[in-house]
């Protein structure tokens, strides 16, 4: 079963920095339905993209890892 990655953070932080997340996807040089697909867990995000964000907004491991890596808990689902 594929990890299913939690994106209530990286939300925040587009709204926050961003206001949108066509200006987001812009950003990264991604088409917003790109986007949208990430968010939603079905394409990860590059390795391209997380570093863009990491270094332009200078996050050290730890925020980048909570933006990008915070797993969705998904043990009690049915």
């Amino acid at each position: 079963m594929p990890v299913k990655f939690n994106y209530a953070s990286l939300k925040g932080f587009i709204k926050e920095h961003f206001g949108t997340n066509r200006k987001f996807a812009k950003f990264l040089t991604i088409s917003e339905t790109a986007l949208y697909d990430r968010l939603a867990n079905r394409t990860p995000f590059t390795q391209t993209e997380m570093d863009r964000v990491s270094d332009h907004f200078e996050l050290n491991a730890e925020e980048t890892s909570r933006l990008f890596f915070t797993k969705k808990n998904t043990e009690n689902r049915i």
